[in-house]
């Protein structure tokens, strides 16, 4: 029976992390995960058949798939930390996770995207690490397509919903659809949510954010508020119109007519 869960621990005389040591390198998260499950799969066919007496304690334990690929692994790394990397069913060429020793000795996991690089990390002194820049939270949507970047405002014929802002200094606005530009959130808040037509719109960090320049060129700096075109910001020209209405401020400048601006979004 144990067989048949094609799971092998095995040896290796030769340790590629240990190279990285020697040459005094350091290397990416994801050049670790990828050596640990090639280190792992290379000793594989050379010490399968020397692991088959009783042992109690291992260089490096490996997981085999029913191809044959090495799915996860476990050795030290080139300090001698332990380190576990895990991959999808085509094994190193497609690492999805870490779990390791950070440089300055605390705990530390990291999840890979679909290609292949670090996009989460929980690190025990520096807490959630994250390569993206804003916390989002999901909305039921009015019905309407909101594309990436749109400015969302309150609806208030249906409570706790949004709907694409339309209108200058709208003082419902709630924020801006994330993901445009594949800029996706940090962090998502009630992602676990069933209802239909949902958006996920930034709180607080950069988005990038359709703009107009209906009410005057937008340069790094400006305010930006809803405008009358739908969906978009324009700047902020009117102050007193703008208490209130404010969703962020331009941290680039608007290229054109219209385009997405990179913002940090922030109500006031």
């Amino acid at each position: 029976m144990r067989n048949s869960k094609r799971s092998f621990v095995f040896l290796a005389a030769v340790s590629g992390l240990a190279a990285w040591s020697a040459a005094g390198q350091a290397p990416s998260l994801r050049e670790r995960a990828r050596a640990v499950l090639t280190q792992v799969a290379r000793g594989r066919s050379a010490t399968a058949m020397a692991a088959r007496g009783v042992r109690e304690t291992f260089d490096e334990v490996g997981v085999v798939n029913s191809a044959g690929e090495v799915v996860v692994a476990i050795t030290a790394d080139e300090v001698g930390d332990g380190i576990v990397a895990w991959a999808d069913h085509t094994g190193a060429a497609a690492p999805k996770g870490a779990l390791l020793v950070s440089d300055q000795g605390a705990g530390r996991v990291a999840v890979f995207n679909t290609a292949g690089s670090p996009k989460y990390i929980l690190d025990g002194n520096s807490g959630l690490l994250s390569a993206t820049g804003d916390m989002a939270e999901m909305f039921p949507s009015s019905g309407e397509t909101a594309p990436p970047g749109a400015v969302m405002a309150i609806d208030p014929e249906r409570t706790g919903a949004l709907r694409i802002a339309r209108e200058p200094y709208d003082r419902r606005v709630a924020g801006v659809v994330s993901g445009a530009k594949d800029y996706r959130p940090g962090i998502t808040l009630n992602a676990a949510g069933t209802e239909p037509n949902r958006v996920t719109v930034t709180l607080t960090g950069t988005v990038y954010c359709l703009a107009s320049s209906v009410n005057g060129p937008i340069r790094a700096g400006d305010l930006l508020t809803t405008s009358a075109v739908p969906g978009h910001a324009m700047r902020a020209g009117d102050t007193a119109a703008g208490r209130g209405s404010i969703l962020g401020k331009a941290l680039e400048d608007l290229r054109g007519e219209r385009g997405l601006v990179l913002t940090l979004a922030g109500l006031q």
